[in-house]
C-alpha cells in the first residue's frame, strides 16, 4: 500500500514538472512575462543618431528612458542618414529616431526595406519641411521657381547652393534636379553639417545672401531667421513630411520591451520639448547626455507612463 501511494506521489510530482518546463518553453519567445509584463529581451541596444540636428536631444532621451528599464544602450553619433540605415540594416540590435517619410528618406528604405521596419502608427515629429532655405532678409526669393532667371541673385550666391552630407535624403533629391528647370544654372557644395552650419552663420554675420538646404524643425531655424522656399513642383515630396522610429526587422523579436518603450515614447514625444532640449544643447552648448538625463529626470510622470507594463529591472 505504502509503495502504492508513494509511486502516484512521484508520477504526480513529476507530472508538475514536466508542466512547469512545458510553461517555461512556450513563453520563452512571447517577450510576456509571467505576471503579464513585457519582458525586456536581450539586453544589448545601439542608437545611432546625427549629433548635429534635433536627433541628439530626441535619441539621447530614449536611451536613458531604455537604461532606466535595464538596457544596456550605446549612442553612435553618425555624420549622415545614409550611415544611420546602414547601421540599423546590419545590427539586429539598432534602431534610430530619424526617419524622415514618406519623400526624403525613401531611397534609403527601398535599399534597406528587407532589413528594417518602419514605425509610423504615429510620428515622432509632424509637419516636418525639407528642401531649400534662404535668410529672411533676402528679398524677392520666396520660392524655388523664383531662383528661376533671377542673374542678381544667382551671381550674388555664385551659383551655388550649401549643401551638407551627400548621404542625407535632401542631397539626393537636390543632386537630382540640378541642370533642371528652376536649378539648371546651380550647383550643389558638398559639406559636413557643421561646415554649412559656419557657413550659414557667417552670411547671417554680414547680411549677405545664401542658398542653403534645410529641414524644419531644427535648432538653427529658431536661431537664425530662416526662410524655407516654396516647392510647387515637388521637387522634395510632401510639403508635410513627418520624422519616424526605423527599426531593424528583428529588434522586436529579441527587444521586446525597448520595442514597446521606443514606440509609446514616438506616440507621446513633446515637440515642444525636443526643442527645448536641443537650445540647451546647441546654443547654450550643455553637455548633450546629461541634458538628455535631467529630462528624464524631471519627467517622472511620463517616464512612468513609457515604462508602465514593462519587467524594468
Amino acid at each position: 500500500m505504502f509503495k502504492h501511494r508513494s509511486s502516484k506521489f512521484l508520477g504526480l510530482l513529476a507530472t508538475i514538472a514536466l508542466a512547469i518546463v512545458l510553461s517555461a518553453c512556450g513563453n520563452s519567445g512571447s517577450g510576456s512575462s509571467d505576471d503579464g509584463k513585457t519582458a525586456l529581451g536581450k539586453k544589448e541596444i545601439e542608437i545611432p543618431y546625427i549629433a548635429s540636428d534635433n536627433s541628439a536631444p530626441r535619441s539621447l532621451v530614449i536611451a536613458e528612458v531604455l537604461k532606466k528599464a535595464g538596457y544596456d544602450v550605446t549612442t553612435t553619433p553618425v555624420p549622415a542618414s545614409g550611415p544611420l540605415y546602414a547601421d540599423v540594416s546590419a545590427n539586429h540590435s539598432s534602431f534610430h529616431a530619424s526617419g524622415i517619410f514618406p519623400d526624403t528618406d525613401k531611397s534609403y528604405y527601398e535599399k534597406y526595406k528587407d532589413k528594417i521596419t518602419l514605425y509610423d502608427d504615429k510620428n515622432f515629429i509632424d509637419d516636418v519641411k525639407v528642401g531649400l532655405a534662404v535668410p529672411k532678409y533676402v528679398q524677392d526669393i520666396d520660392s524655388i521657381s523664383d531662383l528661376k532667371g533671377n542673374k542678381d541673385f544667382g551671381k550674388s550666391v555664385d551659383w551655388t547652393i550649401q549643401g551638407t552630407d551627400a548621404r542625407n535624403g535632401v542631397m539626393k533629391n537636390t543632386k537630382d534636379e540640378l541642370d533642371k528647370n528652376d536649378l539648371e544654372d546651380y550647383s550643389l557644395k558638398e559639406s559636413s553639417d557643421q561646415e554649412q552650419f559656419k557657413k550659414i552663420q557667417g552670411a547671417f554675420k554680414q547680411q549677405q545672401p545664401i542658398i542653403f538646404t534645410a529641414m524644419e524643425p531644427n535648432w538653427f531655424s529658431k536661431e537664425l531667421d530662416v526662410k524655407m522656399l516654396k516647392d510647387p513642383d515637388k521637387i522634395y515630396g510632401s510639403d508635410h513630411e513627418h520624422i519616424n522610429l526605423v527599426f531593424n526587422s528583428n529588434f522586436k523579436d529579441q527587444h521586446p520591451a525597448a520595442y514597446k518603450i521606443a514606440t509609446r515614447m514616438a506616440d507621446d514625444w513633446s515637440q515642444k520639448d525636443e526643442e527645448k532640449l536641443a537650445k540647451k544643447i546647441f546654443v547654450d552648448n550643455k553637455n548633450p547626455e546629461q541634458v538628455a538625463k535631467d529630462y528624464v529626470d524631471n519627467n517622472d510622470n511620463k517616464v512612468d507612463d513609457w515604462l508602465k507594463d514593462v519587467e524594468t529591472e
